[in-house]
């Protein structure tokens, strides 16, 4: 994303009830990425076996490299992590809650796991200080939807880890 783009969102604002809070979240991301930080295609072999060749800015394909790697290397103990926030999530009906009233009817216990939660997938997931700081500025401070955000980030790069380990993938 450019940098001090970050600044003005506020996904916040979404409703995060569903799937179009995710998809409106990531294409916006995408949409205020410069475009010389976004993958360009390089080589394309249509012969098999075929494969696809991406170039980038290589802070952005570190970072996308950094997590499927950590999610690779630790994918039991990360599964395992999101399975259990998922579950005690669904439990708490977390995902009904409206994340702009979140505060008043969140009990002192959800906060908690919600602030634990999101501790513990950012751990996981291996994030910088600095993504950690721009996941809590662009969600206004709000504890939900940076949860909300990181079990949709975990949702969108497993399919890249499974791509990985079968070698279908490699991320260098």
């Amino acid at each position: 994303m450019a940098s001090g783009k970050h600044v003005d969102l506020d996904f916040s604002t979404y409703p995060w009830r569903g799937g179009y809070s995710v998809i409106n979240f990531f294409q916006r991301s995408y949409g205020l990425t410069n475009e010389e930080h976004k993958l360009q295609v390089s080589k394309l072999q249509y012969a098999s076996p075929g494969f696809i060749e991406l170039t980038g800015v290589i802070g952005v394909a570190a970072d996308v490299a950094t997590l499927v790697s950590t999610l690779c290397g630790s994918v039991f103990a990360i599964n395992k992590t999101y399975d259990s926030v998922v579950s005690s999530y669904h439990k708490r009906k977390l995902g009904s809650i409206n994340v702009q009233e979140a505060a008043s009817k969140l009990s002192r216990d959800d906060i908690e796991f919600v602030r634990n939660s999101v501790k513990n997938l950012s751990e996981s997931f291996n994030l910088k200080h600095e993504h950690i700081t721009a996941i809590q500025q662009i969600s206004n401070e709000n504890e939900l939807v940076q949860l909300k955000m990181l079990l949709a980030l975990y949702r969108r790069a497993e399919p890249i880890v499974e791509q990985q380990d079968s070698g279908k993938a490699r991320l260098e």
